[in-house]
């Protein structure tokens, strides 16, 4: 018995090595930075869940209404973040936003506003 189990334990490690070796590599994930490293407005624009409604390529968003953010000129993008934040600025669209915005520092939002800006 302790045969038979011992070869179906081999069949099985064998065959599922090779079911890992036939699989396509994943693309890395990019490294973590070193800690107490700060992260980058790319790294911020994901970790802070921008990514969820604006898109991940920033480009395209969930809804219509949500603007594209790639390429924006930074300032502007900086500026009505900030105010999206503190509430100076509360139209239709800033309702989600102010739900995620306790979320993220005004260096973070300098960072990934950056970041965007260097998109095409």
């Amino acid at each position: 018995m302790r045969i038979a189990v011992s070869m179906l334990a081999g069949a099985l490690g064998v065959a599922i090595a090779a079911t890992a070796i036939a699989q396509p590599a994943e693309p890395a994930a990019p490294a973590a930075p070193a800690a107490g490293a700060p992260l980058s407005g790319e790294e911020l624009y994901r970790q802070r869940t921008c990514f969820a409604c604006h898109g991940a390529d920033a480009k395209t968003p969930i809804l219509p209404v949500y603007p594209k953010l790639a390429g924006q000129n930074p300032a502007y993008l900086l500026q009505q973040a900030m105010d999206i934040k503190s509430g100076a600025r509360s139209n239709g669209n800033t309702a989600a936003m102010k739900g995620v915005m306790h979320v993220v520092s005004d260096d973070e939002l300098k960072l990934i506003a950056e970041w965007l800006g260097t998109l095409n």
